[in-house]
C-alpha cells in the first residue's frame, strides 16, 4: 500500500496552502543556494557568439556523419 500522499488526506484547503508554500519557500531556497555556488564569470573575458544553423548543422554532421545531409532531405532516402 502507498502512504506516499497520506499527509495530505483529510486537510483543509488553508492547511494544503500551508503545505504548498512550505514547498514552495524549500525550492526558493534552493535555487537561491545553487546560484551561490555557482562561480561567477568575468563579462568581460567572455565573448557573446550566438551559434547560426549553419554552424549547428555542421558542428552536427562533423560529430555524426551518418547525419550529413539529413537537412537538406538527402539522408537515408530511399529510391
Amino acid at each position: 500500500m502507498d502512504f506516499g500522499n497520506a499527509y495530505l488526506f483529510n486537510k483543509k484547503p488553508a492547511d494544503m496552502r500551508r503545505v504548498g508554500g512550505l514547498g514552495g519557500r524549500a525550492r526558493a531556497r534552493n535555487l537561491r543556494l545553487r546560484k551561490a555556488v555557482q562561480t561567477p564569470v568575468n563579462c568581460e573575458s567572455v565573448q557573446s557568439h550566438e551559434e547560426t544553423v549553419a554552424e549547428a548543422i555542421q558542428r552536427l554532421e562533423a560529430l555524426c556523419p551518418w547525419l550529413v545531409g539529413g537537412a537538406r532531405g538527402e539522408a537515408g532516402r530511399i529510391r
